[in-house]
């Protein structure tokens, strides 16, 4: 690997997005790349601290020993850093890290590390953040690497009882690791038990009841008071957040994740509770009041710790049949929408708790569809082969031609549908009449065109209507530099993305002026990667300079068009490059045989192409899919 490809990859993985550009070069001149093979061992357990690692590409497992049984207990991906407690504690790895194919693990001796951390107080706050959710060994074996806890916040009405448990059993299923829920009270009065009792959570016989009174009871005996059902869950009485810390610890040391609800009178005594978190779940209703409260209470939040507002997810709960659009939201609060809860619709409930889960779980799947003219079309065989493997998808990006089909899938298009949707435009698009020419001249075709066979399909659909989540890319031509669409029209959004320079003229979206996704972008995996898609499948439609030279007739008649997206597509090589470095699992159709990029009127050849490049990939995505989660 060269430093452009590190730096791109290092760029991306949190906390080191936090530094700026000079800053990740000055980090990188500290390391160096170390490539190791399958079974290698990169550090023993009861080894001194030696470096800090960061995992470029490949993977890593984390073992322990006990009494000559090896136990994994992890598998690292893509971006984990690891080594880094025994370098802040100086003390002996607490695990074995051993690579299960060609790895290329990022390091740096462990001064160098400290001293840089040292140089750099924020990221040195950001990096603890990271630290804090790896399990230290207080009892031997250990079972867990790292654990993250999710505080619950809000006011009693929010319905913030049930998403702990829901996203508990969520989690549970999506990553197949341990959770735990813990309702917390001052007066030993626990809303979780009536829930269960009343059948709303799966569980219609009544348990006997078992709190935890944390002024009492002694680390000893925490496991006489845990509740199992769907998920394992506590009723935790305390007066004071003093001895939960020690809670924390000890639960830590036997669950992946630990969610707990902090109870709505406990303001005063917030700083305990949220400064042990890793995430805060602000769970507020869709009404006007709600909301204010919900910035004085963000505002709170930051005023004890300004780091919390990193931390802080707003999660929505509609318990109202009147919807709020994307933008209506945005002016009720001032802060991110982290997601939307629907009350009235169980189906969407499930599915944003669903989603949530599995980005809490780094288990979310990104799939990017390339740019490539017609080629694009054989993006519909590969959905349809993870489709009939029953492969879930998280979120789709798409650039240019892919955009097409990334919103077909979005919006919820089953794949005939999609088929029948290409085909259409397909027939509209290899006409190619030269009527309706721009003038000024800025492209072949007017923008209206293009929109107007767009809007044939999705109708006035936004993005605040899609079932999946799309993530669309365009070219911002004032600015020259990549933009990313995800709310407004949906016609507009794909029409923006697919106007390839020269053939279309520029679509005005609000008030900047877009053009062909894949000038910068024509394979997305950094926007999943930006996204937190932590396994990412490409499908690559661009031809390689091989297959174009094997392809090429001496007596084809090239059109004019031919000699733009040839030069455009020849410039995007390096892109593409640096994208595939970032995939798990690429997807090339050959295209030998069918045709060119301009010829729309091959869509079912395409798409079978595409299926055919997908099936023999589908054992690499099982693997992918299945690992870890």
């Amino acid at each position: 690997m060269d430093t452009k490809e590190i730096k791109f990859i290092v760029s991306n993985i949190p906390p080191f997005n936090k530094l700026k550009d000079r800053e990740i070069d000055k980090f990188i001149r500290l390391c160096e790349v170390k490539e190791y093979s399958n079974r290698d061992v990169i550090y023993n357990e009861s080894d001194p601290p030696d470096y800090f690692y960061l995992l470029l590409s490949g993977r890593v497992v984390a073992i322990t020993n006990f009494e000559g049984v090896e136990s994994e207990i992890e598998l690292l991906k893509r971006g984990t850093c690891f080594g880094m407690i025994s370098i802040l504690t100086a003390e002996a790895h607490s695990v074995t890290t051993k690579s299960i194919e060609t790895s290329f693990v990022l390091r740096v001796e462990k001064d160098k590390f400290k001293k840089f951390l040292n140089g750099y107080p924020l990221f040195f706050a950001e990096f603890f953040s990271l630290f804090s959710q790896r399990v230290k060994r207080r009892t031997h074996p250990k079972k867990i690497f790292q654990c993250r806890r999710i505080a619950i916040l809000g006011p009693r009405s929010s319905g913030k009882t049930t998403y702990m448990y829901n996203l508990g059993a969520q989690l549970k299923e999506q990553t197949k690791k341990e959770v735990v829920c813990l309702e917390l009270s001052f007066e030993s009065k626990f809303s979780l038990e009536d829930l269960i009792v009343e059948g709303g959570l799966n569980c219609p016989v009544k348990k006997t009841k078992k709190v935890l009174d944390l002024s009492v009871v002694s680390e000893d005996g925490f496991n006489a008071y845990v509740i199992k059902d769907k998920v394992d869950y506590f009723l935790v009485k305390t007066l004071d957040s003093a001895r939960f810390g020690a809670l924390l610890n000890f639960l830590s040391e036997n669950y992946h994740f630990i969610l707990y609800e902090v109870p709505s009178s406990s303001h005063q005594n917030l700083t305990d509770f949220v400064y042990t978190a890793n995430f805060l779940h602000l769970i507020f209703s869709l009404n006007k009041e709600e909301l204010k409260a919900a910035d004085v209470f963000i505002k709170e939040l930051e005023s004890i710790n300004p780091f919390n507002k990193d931390k802080i997810r707003l999660i929505v709960s509609e318990f109202d049949k009147v919807e709020f659009s994307r933008e209506e939201k945005i002016k009720l609060v001032d802060f991110p929408i982290y997601a939307t809860l629907s009350s009235c619709k169980v189906d969407d409930y499930s599915k944003a708790v669903r989603r949530i889960s599995r980005q809490i779980g780094e288990v979310v799947v990104g799939l990017a569809l390339g740019s490539g003219g017609a080629y694009a079309f054989s993006h519909i065989g590969v959905l349809k082969v993870l489709r009939d493997n029953n492969v879930s998808i998280d979120v789709v990006c798409g650039s240019s031609m892919g955009a097409l089909v990334a919103a077909l899938w979005a919006a919820g298009f089953e794949i005939s549908e999609m088929e029948k949707a290409v085909k259409w435009v397909s027939k509209k698009l290899s006409l190619f009449p030269f009527t309706g020419i721009s003038l000024p001249f800025k492209g072949v075709l007017r923008a209206k065109r293009l929109e107007n066979i767009l809007k044939s399909i999705f109708g006035d659909m936004s993005f605040y209507d899609l079932k999946r989540t799309l993530k669309i890319v365009a070219f911002d031509f004032i600015r020259r530099e990549t933009k990313i669409l995800e709310d407004g029209l949906l016609y507009k959004a794909v029409a923006a993305s697919c106007a390839m320079p020269g053939m279309f003229e520029p679509v005005l979206f609000k008030k900047d002026i877009l053009m062909d996704g894949g000038i910068l972008n024509p394979l997305p995996t950094r926007i999943l990667l930006n996204y937190g898609a932590h396994k990412i499948i490409a499908v690559n439609i661009t031809p390689s300079k091989e297959e174009i030279i094997r392809g090429y007739k001496g007596d084809r008649k090239f059109h004019i068009l031919d000699f733009i997206f040839g030069s455009i597509e020849t410039m995007q090589r390096e892109f593409i490059e640096r994208a595939l470095k970032i995939s798990d699992v690429v997807i090339h159709p050959d295209f030998g045989g069918v045709g060119g990029w301009m010829e729309f009127d091959r869509a079912e050849q395409f798409i079978r192409k595409g299926e055919q490049a997908a099936f023999e990939k589908i054992e690499e995505i099982r693997q992918l899919v299945g690992a870890g989660g």
